[in-house]
């Protein structure tokens, strides 16, 4: 677990599958969906990202466990 919740108060743990909102803090970009990593003693979205997990921008879609499909592109 790492002590975050998203925006809909549903715990978030490494190796959720979420869709972050950026949309809605920069107009013009768009959501990200990937994996909820621990790296260089932060959470992240995605490995070897920069894009550091934000809670309530967050929203758990599912994990890699049950919903593989949710990170192919």
């Amino acid at each position: 677990y790492t002590g975050l919740r998203d925006k809909n108060g549903k715990e978030i743990y490494e190796g959720d599958v979420v869709r972050q909102h950026l949309s809605t803090v920069k107009p013009d970009t768009e959501d990200i969906v990937d994996i909820v990593v621990f790296e260089d003693g932060c959470f992240t979205i995605g490995e070897d990202s920069e894009e550091l997990l934000s809670p309530g921008l967050s929203e758990v879609i599912g994990n890699i466990y049950e919903n593989p499909e949710l990170l192919t592109k």
